[in-house]
């Protein structure tokens, strides 16, 4: 089977008409897959639950600092080497084995998923940016979203952040050597600096950041709600879209509460909105995942 535009409206839960729209001249390149079943499926499943049992990481765990300190060292050396901003977790998957719509499937292609990102932040960019002239990426990691929003929309004025420096001093070349109209700055979600300007009218967007926190997200949703952005988006982990009844869906939800990401989020912003403080635009459980977990929940909201 191949990604095409039906089975993207499927899993975006959208039309075809948006899907070829903003994503059509992606769809150039094949992105195949095969759905696994049967014994095969088993042992991949065997597989899973082999790694969760074995899995020693926690997230936000004493050290992370450092780790993470380190690993995005690593990929400025790697940049100014070869360009690459790829982060390293989502380089080539050696076992070619993924998730699509809660499904297991298996592809020739091991940057299948890289090429999902690609599609998907593509679709959602185009939906829920192009009236907005400020965005702000926070946790920006590498800075390859905002490369690739930078590309869509070279003349809206872009703001990217992360908590250690050396994201900060790869943000930095990034954008020079891009020529983008980025500014970038260090920012620690868990401890968010009250007093950044957010431009009014602006939007503000997560990328697998927000996991990254161990739950303490209270604060940096406050802080959010407080600069009364036009639009807020998350592209995060969120256990609640899983459905725990699938064997699938089981070992994801196993994985992730195992590693400590993040598991509050849609709680929160679903309480938020109880209390009439914010407005849910859309919401939804992640289109596709790597093998272990699906991470691409889809949250948009606006505050009230």
């Amino acid at each position: 089977m191949r990604i095409n535009s039906k089975v993207l409206s499927t899993i975006f839960r959208t039309n075809k008409n948006e899907i070829n729209k903003f994503c059509s001249h992606l769809l150039k390149k094949k992105l195949n897959f095969s759905y696994i079943k049967g014994l095969e499926r088993d042992k991949v499943l065997i597989k899973i639950l082999k790694r969760i049992t074995s899995d020693q990481q926690i997230i936000a765990g004493k050290g992370r600092t450092k780790k993470w300190q380190d690993g995005w060292r690593e990929a400025l050396t790697l940049y100014k080497k070869s360009n690459s901003l790829t982060p390293k977790f989502y380089t080539a998957r050696e076992n070619k084995y993924f998730r699509l719509n809660g499904e297991l499937i298996k592809s020739k292609n091991s940057n299948f998923e890289v090429g999902m990102v690609n599609l998907f932040r593509n679709w959602y960019f185009k939906k829920y940016f192009e009236n907005i002239e400020d965005i702000y990426e926070f946790g920006a990691g590498t800075g390859h979203n905002m490369v690739e929003l930078s590309k869509i929309y070279p003349d809206k004025n872009l703001y990217a952040s992360d908590f250690v420096p050396t994201s900060v001093n790869l943000l930095k070349l990034v954008s020079k050597k891009k020529k983008m109209k980025m500014k970038c700055f260090q920012f620690n979600m868990v401890k968010p600096n009250k007093r950044l300007k957010i431009k009014e009218g602006s939007a503000i967007y997560t990328s697998g950041a927000l996991e990254q926190l161990s739950g303490k997200i209270y604060d940096f949703i406050n802080f959010t709600l407080s600069k009364k952005p036009n639009i807020v988006i998350h592209v995060e982990p969120a256990p609640q879209f899983y459905n725990t009844k699938k064997l699938a869906d089981f070992t994801a939800d196993f994985f992730q509460r195992k590693r400590g990401y993040t598991d509050n989020l849609l709680d929160y912003l679903t309480l938020l909105e109880s209390k009439k403080k914010i407005k849910i635009i859309k919401k939804m459980k992640s289109p596709f995942g790597s093998l272990m977990i699906e991470g691409y929940n889809f949250i948009a909201w606006r505050p009230k």
